[in-house]
């Protein structure tokens, strides 16, 4: 196995300075890493870079940070431990470290043992490394500790407890010597599980192999992660790396010994806190450069915490929260639907409270115009019935009163005139008789025009023969009437909007349609009445704008409208004009 010794000079906090004259921009601080692995290893790596970044930030000075690996030594290889020695004894003499931090296990193995050889006067700081491995004794009043202690009987008692059922426990672990340590630390502590679980030893397997187990192990089974630097063929492996391929193919839920696992394919539970571990290391170095004993920096062993759960993988291998330790947290679960998409639900509220509104208010004003609708059309209505009633009135006084008055007039002139033996006196007496016959035709006219009181005494039939015979005689114009019984006679005011939609018609023939012939016709259809009046005249274009007010029309449709009805005007240039009128029968409306 190769040494990496590659020694790597950071400056942090103030900028780089010449490396021939180191204190050209103010006091500088060296600190000489000894990591117990290469770069790329878990959770070594994150301790190493949060602990170079922490410190640089804490101290006031520049900081040049030396990191060495001292991976591959050890009492079976001499050689290479030798030859790290050497090269950390030239180093120091060329740039003597203020201070020494040795990360992890196999790096504090080697401090101990080279410590009155290489830094027989430098504080040493033994960092992250379990107090197993710092016996009794061991330390200097020159070294300053923040030590952990697992707890493997932890561990397993909590897969236990999230998984009652589980029967196997493969336990994932390297085969360097700082994990065949671990390996014996594991089966004494978990020796007492022995009777209730059966677990699967794989340090001496290669990563594939380990992968192919992982994928074929039963149901009812765990794996329990632990440290796995070097396999059973002697590759090394990075940590992270190896759990996530494990992760992808396991066939069983995975756990693990440290927080930087969290979240790479464990389902947690007690975990040894690497950001503990660096800020109490973090607080011992920087006393230590500040001059502080370092008898005074040894802290109380770091112990795993409240159990920690990634709730994915909880939900994967569907473990309930009500098995969860007491006091749990779970991480990496998602918010609640109204948290995650709070803004978005709120716009579309809000969007839809706007459109609520508009709708409302459309609705409102809809309401709004459908009252003034009705308003407009009573108000026609009553003006219609007040235009109808004086009409009524008037022609009821013309008739009544004027017209009987003129009678009895022109009765006496004639009883005058027989008595009258003088010619002239007789010839004036006659003239002033016809004139007044006249005038009692012309107020007889009047008033059925008026307000024709056979539409109230004999019907809409009658009315319309009474019309028709009148506008014949007055025009000249041949009328073909056509009226069929009716079994249900129209409501009052249904007559009288025929009769006026009747007498509006033929008034247009007169004034418009220069015909000849006009035909009306009524009859009973749809549950209602129907009255028709075409003519044989120049029509119209019923597309193209009339200069004139077209009051007559604008009457006809208010007339029909109002008792319920509907009103058709068809017309073709030159081919003639058809008015259809319809009215429900009876007082209800259509």
């Amino acid at each position: 196995m190769l040494v990496a010794c590659a020694s790597v000079a950071l400056w942090l906090h103030g900028g780089p300075a010449a490396a021939d004259d180191p204190q050209a921009d103010g006091p500088l601080k060296r600190v000489l890493i000894l990591q117990s692995y290469g770069s790329d290893f878990a959770p070594f790596n994150t301790l190493s870079s949060s602990f170079r970044s922490e410190l640089a930030l804490r101290l006031p000075e520049q900081v040049e940070f030396h990191e060495v690996s001292v991976q591959g030594t050890g009492a079976s290889d001499p050689t290479t431990e030798n030859a790290l020695a050497d090269y950390l004894t030239a180093l120091s003499a060329v740039r003597r470290p203020d201070l020494v931090v040795a990360i992890g296990g196999q790096a504090a193995r080697f401090a101990l043992a080279r410590r009155q050889q290489l830094f027989p006067a430098t504080p040493v700081l033994f960092a992250a490394m379990d107090q197993r491995l710092l016996p009794a004794g061991a330390l200097t009043a020159d070294d300053a500790a923040v030590p952990g202690r697992h707890n493997f009987t932890a561990a397993v008692e909590n897969i236990l407890q999230v998984l009652p059922e589980t029967q196997t426990v493969a336990v994932i672990i390297g085969s360097s010597p700082l994990e065949r340590f671990w390996r014996a630390e594991l089966g004494r502590e978990l020796q007492p599980f022995e009777n209730r679980v059966r677990f699967l030893w794989w340090d001496d397997l290669s990563a594939s192999e380990i992968l192919l187990r992982a994928a074929d192990l039963a149901p009812r089974s765990a794996i329990l992660y632990t440290l796995f630097l070097v396999d059973g063929a002697g590759i090394p492996h990075a940590n992270q790396a190896i759990l996530a391929e494990l992760h992808e193919v396991a066939a069983a839920p995975i756990f693990g010994l440290f927080d930087t696992q969290l979240g790479q394919g464990i389902v947690g539970g007690p975990l040894m806190s690497i950001a503990t571990l660096c800020h109490l290391s973090v607080d011992a170095a920087a006393n230590l450069l500040r001059g502080e004993p370092p008898v005074n920096n040894r802290f109380p062993a770091v112990t795993p915490g409240a159990p920690v759960f990634d709730w994915r993988e909880l939900q994967r291998w569907s473990i309930r929260a009500r098995d969860l330790p007491p006091g749990s947290t779970v991480l990496f679960q998602p918010p609640p639907t109204w948290v995650q998409y709070r803004w978005p639900i709120l716009g579309a509220l809000s969007i839809m409270a706007i459109l609520t509104g508009l709708v409302i208010g459309l609705l409102v004003q809809q309401a709004r115009r459908r009252v003034a609708e009705h308003e407009v059309r009573a108000l026609s209505r009553r003006l219609l019935t007040a235009s109808e009633d004086e009409r009524r009135w008037l022609a009821r006084e013309l008739h009544d009163d004027l017209a009987q008055r003129l009678a009895r007039l022109a009765i006496d002139v004639a009883r005058f005139e027989r008595a009258d033996s003088l010619a002239a006196g007789g010839v004036g007496l006659a003239a002033m008789r016809g004139e007044i016959v006249s005038m009692s035709s012309d107020v007889h006219a009047l008033s059925r025009r008026l307000h024709p009181s056979l539409l109230d005494n004999l019907g809409l039939e009658e009315a319309l023969r009474a019309e028709v015979e009148r506008f014949s005689d007055a025009e000249s114009i041949a009328v073909e009437l056509r009226l069929e019984e009716l079994q249900k006679k129209p409501s009052p005011d249904a007559a009288l909007c025929l009769y006026r939609v009747t007498q509006e018609a033929l008034r247009n023939v007169v004034r418009h349609a220069r015909a000849d012939r006009v035909e009306i016709s009524l009859r009973e259809t749809a549950g209602g009445c129907e009255l028709e009046i075409r003519d044989n005249g120049v029509g119209f274009d019923p597309v193209k704008p009339r200069s004139g007010p077209g009051l007559g029309h604008a009457s006809m449709r208010e007339r029909v409208h109002l008792v319920g009805g509907r009103l058709a005007i068809r017309s073709v240039p030159h081919h003639g004009t058809a008015v259809a009128a319809w009215v429900p029968l009876g007082d209800g409306d259509a």
